[in-house]
């Protein structure tokens, strides 16, 4: 097994891991053909909802979550049609971040801050810590943390 094959296969378990300790239950898809890695089994209302897990290493101040497959052949954005959550596992903080689809539809990346920048900036920061429970609707901007334009003060992270 590759490494970027471990990577992926630890991002998924600890992502799994999470969603359970967060009482959501869990459904994996067979095979590879999926834009998704898990559907996730809201613990609310029983809604199902795709979750496509990224691996990555932070460098402890901020997390980059990339938003697109990449293979040696071909690169390709996700679509909100096809996947309703981003979780990023964070090798370096040990955490997962669940990113709702109006973030990141269309985008090729998105950053969420683990510290407060160095230049002070205030608007469209979006902090980690408000990205650490899967909650509220994908699709809705109003309900799950600061949308793409929406200024957001700066604040530093709880202790």
């Amino acid at each position: 097994m590759g490494e970027t094959t471990a990577k992926g296969e630890i991002g998924e378990a600890m992502v799994l891991a999470d969603l359970l300790k967060q009482g959501h239950g869990i459904a994996v898809p067979f095979g590879h053909d999926q834009p998704f890695d898990l559907v996730v089994i809201r613990k609310e209302d029983r809604r199902l909802e795709r979750v496509q897990v990224k691996y990555t290493t932070s460098d402890g101040r901020s997390v980059r979550a990339v938003v697109r497959s990449s293979s040696a052949w071909v690169a390709r954005p996700y679509s909100a049609l096809e996947v309703d959550w981003l979780a990023v596992f964070d090798a370096t903080t040990d955490q997962c971040f669940y990113l709702p689809s109006h973030l990141w539809n269309g985008r090729k990346d998105l950053t969420l801050r683990l510290a407060p920048t160095l230049n002070g900036q205030a608007t469209g920061v979006r902090w980690a810590q408000d990205f650490r429970r899967l909650e509220g609707d994908p699709r809705a901007p109003s309900r799950h943390g600061p949308s793409a334009t929406t200024p957001v003060h700066c604040r530093p992270p709880p202790e």
